[in-house]
């Protein structure tokens, strides 16, 4: 049964480095991507048809109205913005523990807190936001 454990356990581990490869690798190829004219067409068409999209009807058209509307469409984006940020952090952690690496088990922290900090904020503000009172 020790064997058993062993090899599973041995599994799990094996498993675990290759996502955490596989997650890190697909991260540095976005971020080498957004460095590009092509990735930041990539980022940019999708807000800006989101922000085109943005209605309101004629009982809304006040100034509150507006504010409502669009933190309507970018309230949930920073919260999985936040949420993708965390979870690059946990990786980072859990990359820093199997390595035994003080320094990129600090930065995962740093950026799991991070990633949780825009969550909240994403997720806070858009219902906090009010004109006149």
């Amino acid at each position: 049964m020790n064997r058993f454990s062993a090899a599973i356990s041995k599994a799990q581990d094996k498993a675990t480095e290759v996502g955490a490869k596989a997650m890190l690798t697909t991260i540095n190829a976005a971020g080498r991507l957004m460095n590009t004219r092509a990735g930041k067409v990539m980022l940019g068409v999708p807000i800006a048809v989101s922000a085109c999209t943005l209605s309101v009807s004629a009982e809304d058209a006040t100034a509150q109205g507006m504010i409502d509307g669009i933190m309507g469409v970018l309230g949930p984006g920073v919260i999985g913005l936040g949420s993708l940020v965390a979870v690059v952090g946990g990786i980072q952690t859990g990359v820093g523990f199997k390595d035994d690496n003080a320094d990129g088990k600090t930065r995962g922290f740093q950026t799991l807190i991070g990633g949780a900090i825009i969550a909240a904020v994403g997720a806070l503000v858009p219902s906090s936001i009010t004109i006149g009172g």
